[in-house]
């Protein structure tokens, strides 16, 4: 029979767990290429939720290379500017980025350059030569290149794009973009857009290593940390019908929740959320109803069941293994809401208080685990196809 814990227990449970799956990110190095005031530093901080590309904070690491990084941040990017440049120092730029995915191709994969944005300006409306002749060059270096069209404003194909995709050019995909709004006039302002796009094929083309990372740091697409989230979601509902499938004696009800504390860590620390003691304790709390007692563990589980129907209170029995995946696919699913619903006002500049986030969850929790439901609100109308499994051991 398996000790009962304390909340404080529990937070300390979760706090390693948080810091263990901090530990299994990786890292995403991204390689920028593009003229100055191609509108660079502007995509690199609307994209990433720690504005890396500050002026005068990048490290130069070689003539017309720089590197932008931050404490505990696992994105690396390198930036070359000066494309402008007469053809003799452009020539040395170049040789300088070869040899930069050369060295680092020699070190671990993490250290890789990962994928390469090659920004134009979309104002220009032409691509010159030397653009040219540099992407079909950097195409033996096996490093995908996506082709970034900034500062466009209309979301709609536009000539140059169509000019720039007959050309056939060496590169994974060509994208549009506005990073940030844009006014035109005092009646009209140009909207953000392009950045999601951005980032899903960014994604599609990363190593394993640098996938995590890349998620979650980027701010601009919000489905895709949901995605990655409720992948690893499901992982941890497939170990919990695994535990319960000796069914789990209710005395040992805090193994399950262990489980589950891992589980919502790791979907910490995919969106990319600090730890917070406080806001942890207030959702657990809210679910287990005590308060902060000296005992939670199966009162949190107690508390979870008896919202699933047909499940029981369980006192005195054991928890099945439908039972235990039940809880912790409702539990996942209502954490994952109620972080995206948090990070869509903070990208809005809108704040929700803790009280309301709490209150959230546990609607959430209630709504999927009298319902049955089995994906996230914004899914429910595609039906998808069950992810792909992640393995969490």
């Amino acid at each position: 029979m398996s000790d009962d814990f304390s909340l404080d227990e529990l937070l300390n449970r979760s706090y390693y767990a948080f810091k263990d799956a901090e530990n299994q990110v990786g890292q995403c190095n991204v390689l920028v290429i593009g003229k100055t005031g191609v509108g660079k530093s502007t995509l690199i901080n609307s994209v990433f939720r720690q504005r890396l590309a500050e002026t005068g904070v990048g490290r130069p690491i070689t003539q017309g290379i720089r590197q932008y990084t931050k404490p505990n941040c696992p994105i690396t990017v390198y930036d070359t500017p000066g494309l402008e440049l007469n053809a003799e120092q452009i020539k040395v730029i170049q040789l300088n980025v070869a040899k930069l995915i050369e060295d680092q191709r020699l070190l671990h994969p993490k250290e890789h350059i990962h994928v390469i944005w090659y920004c134009i300006n979309h104002n220009a409306n032409r691509i010159e030569s030397v653009e040219e002749n540099w992407l079909k060059e950097m195409e033996v270096k096996d490093v995908p290149v996506i082709l970034v069209l900034t500062q466009t404003t209309s979301k709609k194909p536009s000539e140059f794009f169509k000019q720039l995709e007959h050309m056939n050019l060496p590169v994974s995909q060509i994208i549009p973009v506005m990073a940030e709004p844009e006014e035109i006039d005092e009646d009209y302002t140009v909207k953000s857009h392009g950045l999601d796009k951005l980032v899903d094929a960014t994604f599609q083309l990363l190593p394993e290593v640098a996938k995590k990372a890349f998620v979650k740091e980027q701010i601009a697409n919000i489905a895709l940390k949901s995605d990655m989230a409720f992948k690893y979601l499901s992982a941890y509902v497939a170990g919990s019908a695994i535990v319960g499938a000796t069914p789990v004696p209710f005395a040992d009800a805090p193994i399950l929740m262990t489980m589950q504390t891992a589980m919502i860590a790791n979907i910490t620390v995919i969106f990319g959320m600090p730890f917070d003691k406080g806001f942890i304790s207030a959702m657990l709390s809210a679910i287990s109803g005590t308060g902060g007692v000296t005992a939670v563990g199966r009162s949190i589980v107690t508390n979870l069941i008896k919202m699933i129907p047909g499940a029981g209170t369980v006192v005195g029995g054991a928890i099945s293994g439908a039972t235990a995946a039940a809880l912790t696919l409702a539990l996942g699913l209502a954490y994952i809401e109620v972080l995206k619903a948090y990070m869509k006002a903070q990208i809005n500049g809108e704040e929700l208080s803790l009280q309301q986030l709490t209150k959230m969850f546990v609607e959430m929790y209630k709504d999927y685990a009298s319902s049955g439901r089995k994906t996230l609100k914004d899914e429910q109308q595609n039906q998808p196809k069950p992810p792909n499994q992640i393995n969490i051991e």
